[in-house]
């Protein structure tokens, strides 16, 4: 059997991202930037997904779904499963035949981080809210005097609207960052063409998009431009 690696401590607060803002905040590092410090600090370990009695990999609960996520080594040693519950955006379980892709791989990235945590102690700190090493401490808020263009295009206005994304998991999170993101090309590069992309790929749900309006309030030239891009596509639709 393997020794399980202990890497309680391997995580720094210079990987840590935050979300969110007004009644929401939460602070998680990267999935990706976790499977990265396995790699390097816990090498030949490599998560998995337990498939059920039916060879799939959702596993049934009274109400809703889980995967159950180990991890196994090169050697053949492996972990004792994890379960992470398949959840919405206000962390609620989904009924098994509502469940789309997207629930799977946001679940299985989530839950993958979750396990490290348990399994290796991989970030254990942010779960418990403890400081990283650098002296991990909550971020200070931008100076009143400090240059607007110093000011990320992302950041989280206080509006009537923040109770918008209270309960809001890390992953939909991670998801309506990308649409401000899509908002900053948006206001670069003119109103139609943006706009296009952002409806094109992203095709939002009127709750993801409220999650949007949230993370852009004091936005509202581009908040107007977007409105009317879409009331003037879907008169084109009819």
């Amino acid at each position: 059997m393997n020794t399980l690696p202990n890497l309680a401590g391997i995580a720094t607060d210079d990987l840590v991202e935050k979300i969110g803002g007004g009644s929401f905040s939460a602070s998680y590092i990267n999935w990706s930037r976790t499977m990265h410090l396995l790699r390097v600090h816990a090498p030949g370990w490599l998560p998995v997904l337990v498939h059920n009695v039916e060879g799939g990999i959702l596993h049934r609960a009274p109400v809703g779904c889980y995967l159950l996520i180990k991890f196994q080594h090169v050697d053949g040693s492996e972990t004792p499963p994890m379960p992470q519950a398949i959840m919405d955006s206000h962390n609620k379980a989904i009924a098994l035949d509502r469940v789309t892709a997207r629930d799977i791989t946001d679940t299985h990235r989530r839950g993958l981080c979750m396990a490290a945590a348990m399994t290796f102690g991989l970030a254990y700190e942010l779960w418990a809210k403890l400081p990283l090493e650098s002296g991990y401490a909550e971020e200070a808020k931008p100076e009143a005097h400090k240059p607007k263009a110093e000011v990320s295009q992302l950041t989280v206005r206080a509006s009537p609207m923040d109770g918008v994304l209270d309960e809001v998991s890390p992953e939909q999170m991670e998801f309506l960052q990308q649409a401000g993101k899509i908002m900053a090309e948006f206001r670069e590069n003119g109103a139609q063409s943006a706009a296009a992309l952002f409806y094109r790929d992203l095709c939002l749900t009127n709750e993801e998009m409220m999650g949007v309006w949230a993370l852009m309030a004091g936005e509202s030239k581009a908040r107007n431009q977007i409105k009317k891009f879409k009331e003037a596509t879907t008169e084109k639709a009819a």
